[in-house]
């Protein structure tokens, strides 16, 4: 009972967040004035790559082939795909395009991945490795998304935003490697409170999440329906097939694991300043992209910390190859 409940108390938590918000939405309103979410993520950033070898980086480098199919997935699989959804569910409108391109044509979001990645066991350094290329690529693949898949222009300070990106989850990942040297110990002593510390964060981006998104949600009722089938259906989709693609090209099921929730989640910030900038008029941008951002952290929150089990993740062939090796030291 006591193991269950370490490896699940993050669902757990997750119901009395959400619940928390529906009850208590009032502090929330708070936290954008701290500035929470960048702070947010370069804290786990920060110690997620704290509680690496240069070693674990090292290895993840060598696996590019999964970093370049994550940006195919995350850019080009998870947008044609979420069209092809909304055009099933009736969302064929040139407007109602623009909407789902606002949630689909993103990057990895920056932290909820790798936190979830750890949950599961998973390779986290590749985890940060996929999520620091994604977002950098953000910068121009995301506008090219929108020409090709849109027809619409999505212009970008490139030189800020990249800026940015660095700032948030590039340079957190460097200062920590800087300092390992003299709290590297220290770090390892207190390895599973830096863990719960991380998850914790995790708990209050849903708590945001919900109480800021559950008005503008239910403003829109007679969407909700359709909207909730299509992220439902979206998540599902590239969350299969990107298990699918994890299992024929790594063989390690850590590889595996951050290989599919890094390439199956979207950032939710890039999509909001996109569509305050260029489609305030659509009521229907923002709300495509909070739907699935809420469904990403509840799922997969729910299924990371079980994920190693499952048959596509983990296989008998895979479990006897990881037997004969070690963890980079």
């Amino acid at each position: 009972m006591r193991d269950l409940l370490t490896r699940y108390w993050l669902a757990g938590a997750i119901v009395i967040a959400v619940a928390a918000a529906l009850s208590f939405p009032g502090p929330a309103e708070l936290l954008p004035r701290i500035r929470f979410a960048d702070v947010g993520v370069i804290a786990i950033m920060f110690l997620g790559s704290l509680k690496l070898t240069p070693a674990k980086f090292k290895a993840a480098v060598t696996r590019i082939d999964l970093v370049a199919l994550s940006a195919v997935s995350v850019f080009a699989v998870a947008p044609l795909t979420a069209l092809g959804i909304g055009w099933v569910l009736g969302f064929d409108g040139g407007d109602d395009r623009i909407a789902i391109l606002i949630c689909s044509a993103q990057a990895s979001t920056l932290a909820t991945a790798i936190v979830l990645t750890e949950v599961a066991g998973g390779d986290v350094a590749l985890a940060m490795l996929i999520t620091v290329v994604n977002n950098l690529a953000t910068v121009a693949l995301t506008p090219l998304a929108f020409r090709l898949l849109g027809d619409a222009e999505v212009e970008v300070d490139h030189l800020a935003m990249a800026g940015e990106m660095a700032a948030k989850i590039v340079t957190p990942v460097i200062a920590a490697q800087l300092v390992r040297r003299w709290i590297g110990a220290w770090a390892a002593r207190h390895k599973r409170k830096l863990s719960i510390t991380t998850q914790l964060i995790i708990l209050i981006y849903i708590y945001a999440g919900v109480a800021a998104a559950w008005d503008r949600l239910a403003a829109e009722l007679h969407l909700l329906p359709r909207l909730v089938g299509l992220v439902v259906a979206l998540h599902a989709a590239l969350l299969l097939f990107n298990a699918l693609v994890a299992r024929l090209v790594a063989r390690d099921p850590g590889a595996r694991a951050a290989f599919v929730l890094t390439s199956s989640q979207k950032t939710l910030p890039v999509g909001i300043l996109i569509w305050q900038g260029h489609f305030p008029a659509l009521p229907l941008g923002p709300l495509v992209a909070v739907a699935y951002h809420l469904l990403q952290l509840v799922v997969d929150s729910v299924a990371a910390p079980g994920l190693l089990k499952l048959p596509l993740i983990r296989s008998g062939a895979a479990a006897a190859t990881d037997a004969g090796k070690g963890e980079p030291k």
